[in-house]
């Protein structure tokens, strides 16, 4: 069975987008795109978007240190 989630929140970064989407059991969980197209994610489940946003930023940051 394929576990559905929607798109809960979309930020743009220079060369990332960070997206948050939603389980139906309510977590949230982020990813990253790049330029070339290539998707992130870190595993983790938030309980906030705002916490799975701030997850997505920082991996962003460290990625164009």
């Amino acid at each position: 069975m394929i576990k559905q989630e929607t798109l809960a929140q979309v930020s743009a970064f220079p060369g990332w987008v960070v997206g948050i989407s939603c389980s139906q059991a309510l977590v949230y969980r982020c990813w990253a795109m790049n330029t070339d197209l290539n998707v992130f994610s870190d595993g983790e489940f938030y309980d906030t978007s705002s916490a799975a946003m701030a997850a997505g930023r920082r991996f962003v940051e460290q990625s164009l240190r």
